[in-house]
């Protein structure tokens, strides 16, 4: 069933009174950016609680959420303590290792001689040399593995996957517990080391960050991983929108506050929140890639620096300046389809063509942020053999999850006809214009409907857009980005589209619960310029699109008199009345 949305389903109701008095207790107040993660704290504390059975362990999450700040933070805040390691020297005239000597004059101590605590090291790209130092035939230059002793050492886990050499040689000095020369690799980079020194004791603890998808990769490198790095914690990405969860982003908001600069009221606190619901496409849990809003908040803090307070026009402010500043390539795109380069209508309407929506993804360059765009969806249904082509696998722009999305419709449709001895229209998709890889499955609705056209000749009109992906029964499946497709779609309509009309977006009833858009896209609704409507079965749509219920088998054998299928399969009676002939 249709549902047409209202203004209410498209933004969250959060109080501004909500980001007043703080009224967490201080065991709920966690350092910096762990504020969020209850559960993974209690599992960082529980391993740097039992260094003998966890002496080094792994930190995983999602890009953006804290891992390094939160990790350093709490070593510093929580586990510094005074020095009680054995302090060992290097004697270099005799080649010797020294435990704590009274005359040190020319010994080279294996510890950080400046820290009277408990140290702790942060190396953002490890080398090998980074790690054991430098020895040469007069000195040894300490590296982080010995300056960390009696401490902490982090680690990023994407630089010991990308050096040469460097995961191995770490893992063998953690084993062994032993910094050993002799055993470097045998290239030519380390040939000039002095291999002769003796081992170098090593009293540390290694903590490894990275996302998860690096972990699986030094798995796949070590398969021992699990023995050197004992555990693994995920950090979460998103936190429920709860009244205690609200009261702890206030609180990171204000540690976010730098001297010589307004501090923000609770409207921009609300702003800044509506903004990390809407990273998370959710209206009930936001993201907590807190880098990225915390880049949000220092926009506003520049924008804003001469005024007394930061309010929600500020974080506006801020998040437009991010936007316009890192929106070259979706700017250029709307322009060309201004200037006509794409072939886009939005009136009338037309055989086997429908609005698709999808996502320009940038993964090489995190300064060029995702975006939406439109695309025609094309098919063709000739008269043939019953096959399916899917232009886009025939040229390899077709990734997997897409070509699967592409059988499932396939499917489908046969389902529709196997009471037939043959189904005999061919059939063939494609994204017009397209010059990259298609992945995904969130426009098998779109294609399906695109096909159902053009088997039956029926029109769809132009100004409505779908998006959603569809099972082998027809049921709807919720999809990604679906904030940012609508947007493309409403930006792309105001462009080229007519006043006249009213533009429609068909979306899936799941997604219903992720929608948080603009003022302007509301403001739009309100007028009835511009529809969401959210369905859960293909069969939904079909009486909307194609004025023809989809229709079902009676006793005949044939389908209902002016209905879809019925339509479908008159083509196919046609056609083997032609092959008699």
């Amino acid at each position: 069933m249709l549902k047409k949305l209202t203004n209410s389903d498209v933004k969250v109701e959060i109080k501004e009174a909500d980001f007043g008095k703080n009224e967490l207790k201080e065991k709920e107040i966690h350092p910096d950016y762990f504020l969020f993660q209850s559960d993974a704290l209690k599992q960082i504390r529980f391993a740097l609680d039992n260094p003998k059975i966890f002496p080094h362990f792994v930190i995983t999450g999602s890009e953006g959420i804290g891992k390094r700040s939160g990790i350093l933070s709490l070593l510093k805040k929580e586990y510094i303590t005074k020095n009680t390691y054995t302090k060992y020297y290097y004697f270099r005239k005799n080649n010797s290792i020294i435990e704590d000597p009274d005359y040190k004059e020319g010994l080279v101590a294996l510890f950080d001689p400046d820290i009277e605590t408990t140290s702790i090291v942060y190396d953002p790209t490890p080398s090998v040399m980074g790690l054991m130092g430098v020895p040469t035939e007069k000195r040894y230059q300490p590296g982080n593995l010995i300056k960390a002793t009696g401490g902490y050492l982090v680690l990023p886990m994407f630089k010991l996957l990308n050096e040469p050499y460097l995961y191995d040689v770490l893992k063998s000095c953690l084993v062994t517990e032993r910094l050993d020369f002799a055993n470097l690799p045998e290239v030519s980079f380390f040939q000039s080391f002095d291999r002769a020194l003796p081992q170098f004791p090593l009293q540390l603890r290694v903590i490894l960050i990275g996302e998860d998808y690096l972990y699986e990769q030094l798995m796949k490198k070590d398969s021992d991983l699990r023995e050197t790095f004992g555990i693994k914690i995920e950090l979460d990405y998103e936190a429920e929108l709860s009244k205690k969860n609200i009261n702890r982003f206030s609180l990171l908001i204000d540690n976010w506050v730098m001297e010589d600069y307004p501090k923000p009221v609770p409207s921009a606190k609300k702003r800044l929140l509506e903004y990390a619901l809407k990273l998370n496409d959710s209206q009930s849990k936001f993201s907590l890639r807190l880098t990225e809003i915390k880049k949000v908040f220092e926009e506003s803090l520049a924008l804003g620096k001469a005024k007394k307070e930061i309010t929600d026009a500020e974080i506006e402010a801020g998040i437009a300046n991010i936007d316009k500043r890192n929106s070259l390539h979706r700017k250029k795109y709307y322009e060309d389809i201004q200037n006509g380069s794409y072939n886009i209508f939005l009136t009338g309407k037309r055989v086997g063509r429908i609005n698709g929506l999808s996502i320009i993804a940038s993964p090489q360059n995190n300064y060029m942020p995702d975006y939406g765009q439109v695309n025609t969806i094309s098919a063709r249904a000739v008269i043939g053999s019953g096959n399916f082509i899917n232009i886009e696998r025939e040229v390899n722009l077709s990734g997997d999850i897409h070509d699967k999305g592409v059988f499932v419709l396939q499917s489908y449709i046969k389902g529709f006809f196997s009471h037939l001895n043959s189904f005999a229209l061919d059939a063939s998709i494609m994204f017009e214009q397209n010059q990259y890889i298609v992945d995904g499955d969130s426009a098998s609705a779109g294609e399906l409907l695109a096909i159902l056209s053009a088997l039956s000749d029926i029109e769809i009109s132009s100004t409505v857009a779908v998006s959603g992906s569809v099972t082998q029964y027809g049921e709807i499946l919720p999809v990604g980005a679906i904030n940012q497709k609508i947007e493309a779609w409403f930006d792309i309509c105001q462009i080229m589209g007519s006043a006249r009309e009213t533009y429609s977006v068909y979306i899936p009833v799941a997604n219903s619960k992720d929608l948080i858009l603009s003022e302007e896209i509301r403001e739009s609704m309100k007028k009835d310029k511009f529809r969401i409507l959210t369905f859960s079965h293909i069969i939904d749509l079909i009486p909307e699109l194609m004025k023809l219920q989809i229709g079902k088998i009676e006793k005949d054998g044939k389908y209902t008199q002016n209905s879809l299928m019925r339509a479908i399969e008159d083509r196919v009676d046609r056609k083997k009345e032609i092959d008699k002939d």
